[in-house]
């Protein structure tokens, strides 16, 4: 009778240590994941450098033959009007460069051409006007007034046959004729040819 109380009491302690070892203490809640690290910023292009500014020309492209400038390209006005029109510009700051270079070159005649169509007074109202836009534009870029005069012919000096097209679109043309140098008549030049003074008469 001893031996079984004995044998039920180790069986009962034996029993306790299990349930005991099986119950454990309750486990701590798991920690949350740390968060994934941020993604490297996205590798942007270096932004394109500006492109360079057209460097200054230093030459111009005008040529002198004997008394006539010779332009690198036309001077193009507005249907019927003075207006200059955009592509005028480079041509113009060529003549500009030219003028700032040659200093000895102290008058330019600043002719306006027309062809026949129209009235000839019509014409040469409009030859003059072309001109003197030519002038106020080289006057605003600095260029001496008293180095330009405007002369309108109209119609009078035809270089081609105004029964064709090509021959009237050359006509409608300006042309840049040295006057002057060192203040002195450059190769016997008259001053207004026989044309009319549109604007300011520097002489």
């Amino acid at each position: 009778m001893g031996r079984k109380l004995a044998a039920s009491l180790i069986a009962v302690l034996f029993m306790g240590c299990t349930i005991h070892a099986q119950t454990g203490s309750p486990q701590e809640p798991a920690q949350p994941a740390p968060p994934p690290p941020p993604p490297p910023p996205a590798a942007t292009e270096n932004p394109a450098e500006p492109a360079p500014a057209p460097a200054t020309p230093t030459t111009s492209g005008v040529k002198q033959e004997g008394g006539k400038l010779k332009m690198p390209g036309a001077i193009v006005f507005e249907f019927s009007k003075a207006t200059l029109l955009p592509e005028s510009e480079p041509v113009l700051e060529q003549l500009k460069l030219f003028l700032e270079q040659k200093t000895q070159i102290t008058l330019v005649r600043i002719e306006g051409h027309t062809d026949n169509v129209g009235q000839p007074a019509a014409n040469l109202k409009l030859s003059g006007e072309r001109a003197l836009a030519v002038r106020t534009w080289l006057v605003n870029k600095g260029i001496d007034g008293k180095r330009l005069i405007a002369v309108g012919f109209g119609d009078l000096k035809p270089v081609a046959d105004n029964k064709t097209d090509e021959g009237r679109a050359q006509n409608r043309r300006t042309e840049f004729i040295v006057v002057e140098v060192g203040n002195k008549p450059w190769l016997g030049a008259d001053t207004t040819a026989g044309g009319t003074v549109f604007g300011e008469n520097p002489r």
